[in-house]
C-alpha cells in the first residue's frame, strides 16, 4: 500500500495518509487504520493515560488502554491490538501528537490567507452614518 508519511519515528513505526483518505499506523509488522476523524480520540486518550499516572483501564470511543498480563500495555483500536512496553506508549503519543498538529491544526502555519489557500479577500466598504430607505 502506498503511503504518504505525516511523521516517523523509526521506518518501521510512522503514521501516513493513505489513497483512501484515512491514516495508517505502521507499527513494526502491523498496519491499523485510523479513520482521520478518530484521530482526536486517541490524542485524548494517550494524554489522558499521561495525566492519570497510568490507570488500569482508559476507554475512548472506540480505543482502550489497558495493562498487559505479561507487563506492558495493550491499545485496542477497534478490533486490532498492540502490545506496547512503556517507552513504546510514549513514542506512539509523539506520532499521534505529530499527526495532530500536522492535519487538525493548519491555519495556524497559514496567517495570511485564514481560511486556506485559494480563498478569495473580500474588501468590505465602510458603512455610511444613516441609511436611506
Amino acid at each position: 500500500m502506498e503511503l504518504t508519511t505525516i511523521t516517523q519515528v523509526t521506518p518501521g513505526r510512522l503514521i501516513g495518509l493513505a489513497p483512501d483518505g484515512d491514516l495508517r499506523l505502521v507499527w513494526d509488522y502491523t498496519t491499523i487504520r485510523i479513520p482521520v476523524f478518530d484521530l482526536p480520540h486517541l490524542a485524548a486518550l494517550l494524554d489522558l493515560w499521561l495525566l492519570e499516572e497510568e490507570p488500569p483501564l482508559l476507554r475512548r470511543g472506540y480505543y482502550r488502554l489497558t495493562h498487559s498480563p505479561e507487563g506492558g500495555y495493550q491499545l485496542w483500536l477497534h478490533t486490532a491490538g498492540l502490545w506496547l512496553s512503556h517507552q513504546d506508549v510514549h513514542t506512539l503519543m509523539t506520532l499521534v501528537n505529530a499527526t495532530v498538529e500536522e492535519l487538525c491544526r493548519p491555519l495556524c502555519r497559514q496567517p495570511k490567507a485564514p481560511f486556506g489557500l485559494g480563498y478569495r479577500k473580500f474588501i468590505a466598504s465602510p458603512r455610511k452614518g444613516h441609511n436611506q430607505n
